[in-house]
């Protein structure tokens, strides 16, 4: 029986050869690599947004800002904001009011804040008058006195 057993061990298979590069533990690189230690927030849409303010809602809540949401609608997220995918806060509430400036909409930053409110009126064009020396006059024009 001993024998047997004697055999069965000489049975197993070799050791596998393991292929690529090793390195030797115990010992440091020619020169330092960089690790960062904390990645910057990156802002962008997720198509399980859905809509603007959950969109930026996730956005204040990643990034420690509050948000200030001062329209009574939402709106759904379209093509254009999947373009957005930066980490500076500003630079992507600039380019979601100018994605969102047909629909009214003025998202700005306020220091730790996200502030989302209707976009101002654009003041009418004014023209000059060349009788006078480049002052404004209003381009509606007065109905002339009898």
């Amino acid at each position: 029986m001993l024998a047997v057993i004697a055999l069965a061990g000489c049975a197993t298979p070799a050791a596998k050869d393991f292929g690529g590069t090793w390195k030797s533990v115990n010992r440091f690189q020619s020169a330092p690599t960089e690790i960062p230690l904390a990645q910057p927030y990156t802002f962008f849409a997720a198509p399980m947004d859905g809509t603007l303010k959950t969109m930026l809602t996730r956005w204040s809540k990643d990034s420690g800002m509050t948000l200030s949401y001062q329209l009574h609608s939402d709106f759904t997220l379209y093509t254009p904001v999947s373009g957005i995918h930066t980490p500076n806060v500003r630079e992507a509430a600039e380019q979601l009011s100018s994605i969102y400036a047909a629909e009214g909409v003025a998202v700005t930053v306020d220091g730790q804040q996200i502030v989302v409110q209707p976009a101002s009126p654009t003041a009418p064009a004014a023209t000059t008058n060349p009788r006078t020396t480049g002052a404004l006059k209003p381009t509606a024009t007065a109905a002339p006195k009898r």
